[in-house]
């Protein structure tokens, strides 16, 4: 048998109903990491670590509305038309990484809105996280054998035993190409924040990365096995033609930042105290006050 076979237990362990499953814990680093990401972001601009935590919840719910809706209607459309209820049979899988991007930022903009932050600022912070998310859900979707490549002969070719075929034929791991795909994208942006050298340009990194992920996403396709009819005589998939809209918006958002004059972006940063540190003046401010009140009664 040429390749490599791949016969893994997406399960770690089970005990009774309850299974933990390496997905789980590749969800729990990317929310755990993902979040110190979105905060450090954040503070570089004056806000606070509850403005982040305010967001966190948001960002998660609207990540798997946006991934769960666009995955029913966009690749399975007539089933989810005929039967619009299976759509929170969440326990049958299906999600889409442009409906979860999609989601982040209608999130992202709400939020921004409703708390007077500007947007690029809110947005260079999820796509760290974005990023890393790009990674860690690929690897997770490589441990249970699924959105598996097309037919190969490379030689690195995998046998997914767990798959529909059982391992019959030998597929390109696609899931790992698009996995080192936002490796790189999460290591440009890294890049990037080394060069600024503390120099703040917002939406930066918002554009870069939705130029680099979606354009990797839009070749890796031709490696993905068809998720929609492959007797589809159209020249693109719809993973395609859904990353090339997000490659346009990240141009425009790039020509934004790179136009943007300092005194604009000065004027987005604010000065805001972190309540630690203002309990402790707060403290220090009291304890002197007291220390003035007891020399005064000592006077007397």
């Amino acid at each position: 048998m040429n390749g490599f076979v791949w016969n893994v237990d997406p399960d770690i362990f089970v005990i009774g109903p309850i299974h933990l499953r390496y997905y789980g814990i590749l969800l729990g680093i990317t929310l755990v990491v993902g979040y110190y990401f979105f905060q450090k972001q954040m503070k570089k601009y004056g806000y606070s670590e509850q403005v982040s935590l305010d967001y966190l919840f948001w960002g998660m719910l609207s990540t798997f509305i946006g991934a769960r809706l666009v995955h029913c209607y966009f690749y399975e459309t007539s089933h989810f038309i005929y039967y619009p209820l299976d759509v929170f049979k969440i326990w049958k899988g299906g999600i889409s990484s442009h409906g979860a991007t999609v989601g982040l930022f209608i999130s992202a903009i709400w939020f921004a809105r409703s708390r007077k932050i500007p947007f690029a600022i809110l947005g260079d912070g999820i796509v760290f996280a974005a990023a890393l998310g790009a990674i860690l859900f690929r690897i997770g979707n490589f441990m249970n054998s699924e959105i598996v490549g097309r037919v190969t002969t490379v030689p690195w070719g995998v046998h997914f035993m767990r798959y529909t075929d059982h391992g019959l034929y030998l597929r390109h791991p696609s899931q790992l190409y698009e996995a080192a795909g936002g490796l790189i994208v999460l290591l440009s942006l890294f890049a990037v924040e080394y060069f600024l050298k503390g120099k703040k340009r917002p939406g930066l990194f918002s554009g870069v990365f939705l130029i680099e992920y979606f354009t990797f996403r839009f070749f890796v396709e031709y490696f993905k096995e068809f998720q929609i009819d492959p007797n589809n005589t159209f020249p693109l998939t719809m993973g395609q033609c859904l990353s090339i809209p997000f490659v346009v918006i990240g141009i425009f958002i790039l020509i934004y930042s790179l136009r943007l004059k300092p005194e604009a972006i000065e004027s987005m940063v604010v000065k805001e105290i972190p309540e630690k540190t203002e309990s402790k003046k707060a403290s220090a401010k009291k304890k002197k006050t007291m220390e003035k009140q007891n020399k005064r009664e000592k006077k007397f």
